[in-house]
């Protein structure tokens, strides 16, 4: 159930990673920039110029690990062919763990891994210290058994694309047997690679032949490219010479459906006068198969929804249709469910339909005449955004890919698309098998180099003795609505094999006996809630069943032991599956999101895992909420505030958003966690979506009043849409038992952490934004008015204010306003692309600050810093914390402990 990374953020929901910022009421900011950097700039007075960049020396820092285990999607999971004990494992948001004690312990190994989201593991079996980790942005490769890692040339995402990736890679990656130079390394974009040199050159093995399209149109992939809600295209053009703006009656283009049904479809039009037009919804236009000329009008367009949602007066005096002969620039995009669901289109001639041309040529308003400004068939887009692929199709995601141990000259795969292929010849021909078309995973039996086993999804598992010319079906004791994913087979005995499939999310593990004849099913787990404090009553008795396994592997040293990567609870068994212990100790793949500490307590909160509480710097663990699943509850909590008002016991108040799109909420316990009640009096009773970050509106920001414990202010990130009142700040005056949303509410509503309220004046509140009206905004009054302060940053993703009052606005740098806003200073000079997003500042020195630096996807590029002479000079202190993008920072002032988390949770000594 899960799910940090493809940020634009990977936004965790039942395990699946949403890897969108924006929203799908089309992009704000993206449809007007034309560009998916979501740092637009915008004029301010009062800044610091940019500086070249500095050289920021290093400290060699020691950090130790602090959270827990399990909570998460695990995706991958390999043994060490010669050292007992030793288990790779692998998750969607903090890359690589290992264990050398088979799963009592496990550390994160995530030094030079150039992504942390790992979907496919392999270890070489002559050379056992290398290891292939395949994630997000590419292949990386290990030399010394995961503590180092390298990216091999060339397969990034934008290059060979010889990544893993979420629902495409199962185990995408094998080495010959017998010669550690050659890997094959299957491709979610449907090709299969080879290399002979250990991975620093590759080429293509195996391509799906898919017929190229003749027909002279221009091929769009809206979908399943990528986990964005969103796609599109823009281009800029001139309006044609000879043409007025008078003799024309719309714009048109060519275009041809594939009979399916988007959400949103919208044609945007651009102007050399600065404005914006969107067409009227063109989801129907799909529907239609054959070639045809679609004709929008003026009546087809409206000016610019947002400028008239947030200036309508001034957007009275504008013109509501467009003056055709300013138009200089089409943008198109498509929105919905575009992670699961894919649409082609296909785009021709683009024109401006005219009733009168230069040469003489005369129409009709009814039958105008084409004049054609751009022909999608011989010239592209200027660029594109989101989940998009231009160009002739690929085959579908190579699942697994497999080398015979018996004769290393003959290679399977599991296609998505043509079932299983098979090579005889090392990869250099392939031969499509007559099986199912979608085939999920595939093993050889070690001893007989004609017997080969494969699952199939919801097919099923299927024997082959005659090297795949004819298959046998193995389904006797297995769930008929079984999808099966992967299959092992030991490698001493090859009537000994395991299979994992699930129903659902119900997870399903089967081992036989008998080379499949029959299955035994064994779904339960011992589980461990000292390691994982996660769900304390999931299951009876200590068991609990088994979710969403995605790798099942044999020991080769003992091959009665099996380890499962899974949803939530990976496992371990002793006893060649019939039963299994949870082993997930220090594997942390937690998404924390915010850090407090109260008279010795440390508090946090998490995405999916909910609200936990440690008594002893971390040591140990206790969830705090929801300890078994609820389903209007469960799901992700933001923000937490211990409140102190004298009494005996900490009012704890967490904000929480559900994973069901059930409204948002907030928790509060009175007896320090022991128990909580949830409530929502007041808040929103829908899920704001417009102009939000990740799709709809989150309860990201909580702001208690030093002044008075009892008022407190949150903040859920959306615009106001027909029939709703959006997000926005909300104020409670009962310590967070109802809300009232601030009648006055800053120009921009979209936000991540940025709200606080001044220790120095209560009435004092700041509001950080980002995207369009971006920057800080201030009230002075509460809340009744709202000014804008700062603009020079348009996305200030964090926002704290000191003690003394100073503010401290987190965005492409630190800013620093000791005015109240009046005035900004930025006290990094970075110029880094990055972004400055954990903060923390000494509670008695000033001075002493420490920021991260990250960047929204899942690369591991970022930097944790301090500086001991607010902001004059810095020092990287990230030393080897194997997480090196945090999102939160919080300085312990009791222990002198500061904490870094966002994937995983981290500790030092300051």
């Amino acid at each position: 159930m899960k799910s940090l990374t493809h940020f634009l953020p990977r936004v965790r929901r039942h395990g699946h990673m949403l890897s969108y910022l924006c929203t799908t009421a089309f992009l704000g900011v993206l449809m007007s920039s034309g560009s998916t950097f979501p740092f637009a700039v915008s004029s301010v007075s009062a800044q610091t110029p940019a500086a070249e960049k500095p050289s920021i020396p290093k400290a060699d820092v020691k950090w130790s690990q602090c959270g827990w285990g399990g909570g998460g999607f695990y995706y991958a999971a390999a043994f060490h062919p010669t050292k007992p004990g030793t288990i790779y494992l692998a998750g969607d948001v903090a890359g690589v763990y290992k264990s050398t004690d088979s799963g009592v312990n496990f550390r994160m190994v995530n030094k030079g891994l150039v992504d942390y989201g790992v979907f496919s593991l392999a270890v070489d079996p002559s050379s056992p210290e290398t290891v292939y980790a395949a994630t997000e942005n590419g292949l990386c490769k290990s030399t010394d058994g995961g503590e180092s890692w390298v990216t091999l040339p060339e397969t990034s995402r934008k290059q060979l694309r010889i990544t893993g990736e979420k629902g495409k890679s199962i185990r995408c990656v094998a080495v010959d047997p017998k010669d550690s130079n050659t890997v094959y390394a299957g491709s979610p974009g449907g090709k299969l690679f080879k290399t002979t040199d250990g991975g620093q050159t590759w080429k293509p093995s195996y391509t799906k032949d898919i017929s190229a399209d003749t027909s002279g149109m221009w091929r769009v992939q809206f979908g399943k490219i990528n986990g964005a809600f969103f796609g599109g295209w823009w281009t800029p053009f001139k309006f044609p010479d000879g043409i007025t703006g008078a003799d024309t009656v719309g714009v048109g283009f060519e275009f041809q459906g594939d009979g399916s049904t988007v959400q949103d479809s919208f044609l945007m039009l651009k102007t050399s006068t600065g404005l914006t037009y969107r067409s009227k919804n063109l989801k129907e236009i799909y529907k239609g198969t054959e070639k045809q000329d679609i004709i929008l009008r003026a009546e087809d367009f409206a000016l610019d929804p947002d400028l008239v949602k947030k200036d309508p007066e001034k957007a009275k005096t504008l013109p509501q249709t467009p003056d055709w002969a300013t138009v200089n620039r089409f943008d198109y995009a498509v929105s919905g469910p575009l992670p699961d669901n894919a649409v082609v289109a296909k785009f021709g001639k683009f024109f401006f339909a005219v009733t009168k041309t230069p040469d003489g040529q005369t129409g009709t308003a009814d039958k105008p005449i084409a004049v054609k400004v751009i022909d999608m068939g011989e010239k592209k887009p200027m660029a594109s955004y989101g989940n998009i692929r231009f160009g002739d199709p690929v085959g579908g995601p190579i699942y697994t890919v497999a080398v015979s141990t018996k004769n290393t000259s003959q290679v399977a795969a599991a296609t998505a698309d043509s079932g299983l292929i098979l090579s005889t010849d090392k990869g250099a021909t392939w031969t499509a098998l007559k099986t199912p078309p979608k085939a999920s995973s595939v093993a050889w039996d070690p001893l007989d180099a004609n017997t080969l086993y494969a699952t199939f999804f919801t097919d099923g598992v299927m024997k082959s003795t005659d090297l795949g010319k004819t298959w046998t079906a193995l389904s006797a004791g297995l769930n008929p609505k079984l999808t099966a994913r992967d299959i092992a087979i030991s490698p001493t005995n090859p009537k000994d094999m395991c299979l994992i499939g699930v129903v659902g999310w119900g997870g399903y593990f089967y081992y036989s006996n008998d080379g499949g004849t029959t299955w035994t099913g064994s779904n339960s787990v011992m589980t461990d809630h000292t390691a994982d404090p996660t769900l304390m009553l999931a299951g009876k008795d200590g068991l609990t069943p088994l979710s969403a396994p995605t790798n099942v592997v044999i020991n080769p040293n003992n091959p009665k032991q099996i380890y499962q990567s899974a949803n939530w609870r990976p496992c371990l068994s002793d006893d060649f599956g019939k039963t299994w212990t949870e082993k997930v100790r220090g594997a942390d793949i937690s998404c924390i999101t915010d850090i407090r500490f109260h008279k010795g307590n440390t508090y946090v909160t998490a995405m999916d895992e909910g609200t936990l509480m440690s008594p002893d710097d971390g040591k140990t663990w206790k969830q705090l909420w929801p300890i078994s699943y609820k389903a209007d509850f469960s799901g992700h909590n933001w923000r937490i505030a211990i409140i102190d008002d004298g009494s005996s016991v900490e009012r704890i108040i967490s904000t929480v958003s559900p994973w069901d799109n059930s409204p948002n909420k907030v928790a509060i316990s009175e007896d320090g966690g022991n128990s909580y009640n949830p409530s929502m009096a007041g808040l929103p009773t829908y899920v704001p979506r417009a102009n939000t970050m990740w799709g709809q509106g989150y309860a990201r920001a909580l702001a208690v009043d030093p002044a008075n414990p009892k008022v407190v202010y949150m903040g859920i990130d959306g615009d106001v849409s027909p029939g709703q009142n959006g997000g926005g700040i909300f104020k409670s005056e009962n310590g967070g038992y109802s809300w009232k949303q601030l009648a006055s509410q800053p120009t921009s509503r979209r936000m991540y952490y940025g709200l606080a309220v001044d220790p120095t004046d209560s009435k004092r509140l700041f509001w950080g934004a980002c995207g369009d009206n971006g920057g800080v905004h201030r009230s002075d009054d509460g809340g009744q008015t709202w000014k804008r302060v700062f603009s020079n940053d348009a996305w200030i993703f964090n926002l704290e204010v000191g003690g003394d009052g100073t503010i401290y606005a987190c965005g492409k740098e630190l800013w620093r306003s000791t005015d109240h806003g009046a005035t900004w200073k930025a006290i990094t000079k970075f110029n880094n692309g990055q972004t400055v997003m954990g903060f923390a500042v000494h509670p008695k020195d000033p001075n002493n600050i420490w920021i991260t630096s990250v960047v929204w996807s899942g690369n591991a590029i970022g930097g944790i810093y301090k500086t001991t002479d607010g902001g004059a000079n810095w020092t990287e202190i990230t030393g080897d914390c194997p997480i090196v993008r945090p999102l939160v920072l919080r300085y312990n002032d009791t222990t002198g402990d500061l904490w870094a988390a966002g994937p995983g949770m981290f500790k030092v000594k300051q």
